[in-house]
């Protein structure tokens, strides 16, 4: 829609229609009525001013025009002029790439210049949130004024998650420690079946925790049981049951010691050995695959971080399929067409035998005398032509 800056803008047309276009009809006037507001009115020319046109002087955007002479400004483009071979346009970055369904509607619409340009913008906008849309509602979320709540929310999962890794409590133990406070909370309230149970199960954690340290409960950890010579030196009289008790829980964080590191140690090389065995994998795969894919080169440095964040993110067990399935998703990047070669230079030829030259017969003879005559002519003709 080209409007000129002197032009008023037009009322829309009242005629009922429907609401597709009555929404463009607005939208055309209210963005001529914008241009005719903004845009200066330009002084007219006049005439004795007017530079005259030399006929001899081809057009600024003309690709056979002559340079420019020495000292001379060269040419401007004309408005609208295609730009030069080779050369984008300079706004193509910035206007969006429609596609055929977009300016199938532009037409059946009839939409023209400012009007046609926002559509192909809005349409383009459609198109790139329409993921982001899918994606909010797939989890529930229909409102965008919902979106800091739900940013807020994920801040203090994100805490909570970190806080219980902190601990380095597993799964199971921390959802057990939910439960029990659980039943603590119901049991303040005078539930006795909460109480019970919460009893029940601080009970199951005290007699590991009194073996660890080696302390005598009574009815639930003996010290003394599983120690039968220091029960008996007790028993006859030899050393005080508090002497026996003292050395049974020695004998006992010093076993439980040496499991734990006996475990660490166990735990250790079996981590090392599983990355060995993931990083001999990863220097099979890589020398197979420069074998059998001629584009692995080209492909090689994308796959070099993928296995770097593979290598951070999961455990060794899991490089061999995750690696898999990520050089599986690479594409090899386009090769660039080499220019064509240029044609080779024919060989000259090699002179023949000196001929009498001269002027041509008017007419070639159609009769010799003999084949070595017709021989002789041919030749002649040949170096002649």
């Amino acid at each position: 829609m080209n409007v000129d800056a002197d032009t008023p803008a037009t009322e829309p047309d009242t005629t009922p229609t429907d609401l597709t276009t009555d929404a463009l009809s607005a939208l055309d006037a209210g963005i001529a009525a914008a241009d005719a507001e903004e845009a200066p009115a330009a002084e007219p020319t006049p005439a004795d001013t007017a530079p005259p046109a030399d006929a001899g002087t081809p057009p600024a955007d003309d690709p056979n025009a002559a340079p420019p002479a020495d000292g001379q400004p060269p040419a401007q483009p004309q408005e609208g002029a295609p730009p030069a071979d080779g050369q984008p346009p300079a706004s193509a970055d910035a206007q969006p790439q429609p596609d055929a369904e977009t300016e199938a509607e532009i037409a059946s619409l009839g939409l023209k210049d400012k009007t046609a340009e926002r559509f192909r913008t809005l349409a383009s906008e459609v198109k790139e949130l329409a993921p982001i849309r899918d994606a909010l509602k797939a989890v529930g979320i229909e409102d965008v004024a919902k979106l800091p709540e739900l940013v807020q929310r994920s801040k203090v999962g994100e805490d909570m998650v970190q806080m219980v890794v902190e601990t380095g409590m597993s799964s199971d133990q921390y959802g057990m420690l939910l439960d029990y406070g659980g039943l603590i909370a119901r049991a303040a309230s005078g539930d006795l079946k909460a109480a019970s149970d919460a009893f029940d199960m601080i009970t199951k954690e005290i007699a590991p925790l009194a073996k660890m340290l080696g302390r005598e409960v009574p009815g639930m950890h003996d010290p003394l049981a599983n120690h039968k010579d220091l029960a008996a030196e007790v028993e006859a009289g030899d050393l005080p049951r508090a002497r026996a008790i003292e050395i049974a829980g020695q004998r006992d964080r010093a076993e439980y010691t040496g499991t734990v590191q006996r475990h660490q140690q166990e735990t250790q090389q079996a981590a090392e050995q599983a990355e060995q065995r993931g990083i001999d994998w990863l220097k099979r795969f890589d020398a197979e695959m420069a074998q059998e894919d001629p584009s692995y080169a080209a492909k090689r440095p994308q796959l070099s971080e993928a296995v770097r964040q593979i290598r951070e993110q999961f455990h060794p067990s899991e490089w061999a399929q995750r690696t898999a399935l990520a050089y599986a998703r690479i594409q090899a990047p386009v090769a660039v067409a080499a220019p064509p070669a240029a044609p080779a230079q024919p060989a000259t030829p090699r002179p023949g035998p000196m001929r009498p030259s001269g002027p041509r017969p008017a007419m070639d003879p159609t009769v010799f005398k003999s084949p070595l005559d017709a021989l002789e002519y041919g030749i002649e003709q040949a170096n002649q032509g």
